[in-house]
C-alpha cells in the first residue's frame, strides 16, 4: 500500500513538471530566434541598435533580451512611446531589456557610453 502511494506521488510530481518544460522549450525557441547585434557609438555618450530605423517585436519571445559581450546599461526605445527604464546587462548573460512587449511594435536598443557594442538581441 506504501509503494502505491509513493508511485501515485512520483507521478504527480511528473506531470506537474511538465509546463516548466513547456516554459524551457519556449524560451530555448525565443533565444534561439537571437540576431547578432553591432550597435554604433556616437563618440559621446550613447550607442544604438539599429544605427537608423527600427527593429519590431516578434512571436517568438514575449520580451525584448540582450546578451552583451561586456557589461553595458540598455533600454528599449519606441517609435510612439518614451523609452523603458534603463536596466544593467551583465556581460555574457541574457538580460531582459522590457517584458511583455506586443508584437510588431517598433523599436531601438539605446545602450550608455559612446563606445561601439556587440552582443545578441532576442525579441
Amino acid at each position: 500500500m506504501m509503494s502505491a502511494a509513493l508511485t501515485a506521488g512520483a507521478a504527480a510530481t511528473s506531470v506537474a513538471a511538465s509546463p516548466s518544460t513547456s516554459t524551457d522549450i519556449g524560451v530555448q525557441s525565443c533565444y534561439g530566434s537571437a540576431k547578432n547585434y553591432t550597435a554604433t557609438g556616437n563618440g559621446i555618450d550613447r550607442a544604438y541598435w539599429p544605427s537608423t530605423g527600427y527593429k519590431y517585436t516578434t512571436g517568438n519571445c514575449d520580451d525584448i533580451n540582450v546578451k552583451t559581450n561586456y557589461t553595458r546599461t540598455v533600454r528599449a526605445c519606441w517609435k510612439t512611446i518614451p523609452c523603458s527604464g534603463w536596466v544593467s546587462a551583465p556581460k555574457g548573460q541574457w538580460t531582459v531589456v522590457k517584458d511583455n512587449v506586443p508584437n510588431g511594435w517598433g523599436f531601438y536598443l539605446e545602450f550608455k557610453g559612446g563606445n561601439n557594442g556587440t552582443g545578441k538581441a532576442a525579441y
